[in-house]
């Protein structure tokens, strides 16, 4: 996968086991969006693959910092994950949104947030920025991540000291 390492740093995004997404847009609509996120990011950081899944629709498509950092369907979507999560410890992120923007309708929406990851690795500490855009839609009355893109200004994780 190319630049692997780099994406097990930034995908570490989600947070920890219980995701709270504290967002600054206070637009109450994007409240399923909000909750979509959160359901994700405690799936990513208790590395609960179904959990993931049942986030993500079945044409998804993600794509992460660098070229040809991009994944398509379940398959390709599954063997990303089962990398990004040996970038952090079980259980062991924390993910907090500084911001969050979008627009939601009756069976589309999207949302734009940003904020700090901190987390271990090897029971080391590590903080990085992201950002995350989601597009949503709803499939049979359950809102589903249809496409993802995650970025962040490091290409290393930062070690607290």
């Amino acid at each position: 996968m190319a630049g692997a390492a780099t994406i097990a740093a930034a995908v570490a995004f989600p947070p920890a086991a219980s995701a709270e997404t504290a967002a600054t847009d206070d637009n109450p609509d994007l409240e399923p969006i909000r909750a979509l996120l959160d359901a994700y990011d405690t799936a990513f950081t208790n590395h609960d693959m179904e959990g993931v899944m049942a986030t993500i629709s079945d044409k998804a498509t993600i794509m992460g910092c660098g070229p040809g950092e991009v994944w398509s369907g379940p398959d390709e979507i599954r063997a990303a994950h089962a990398y990004f999560f040996q970038g952090f410890d079980l259980g062991e992120q924390n993910f907090e949104y500084e911001f969050s923007n979008g627009e939601i309708a009756s069976d589309t929406g999207w949302m734009m947030t940003s904020g700090n990851v901190t987390g271990k690795k090897d029971g080391k500490d590590f903080i990085f920025p992201v950002n995350i855009s989601l597009s949503v839609k709803k499939d049979g009355g359950k809102w589903l991540i249809a496409a993802m893109h995650f970025s962040t200004l490091t290409d290393e994780v930062e070690n607290e000291e």
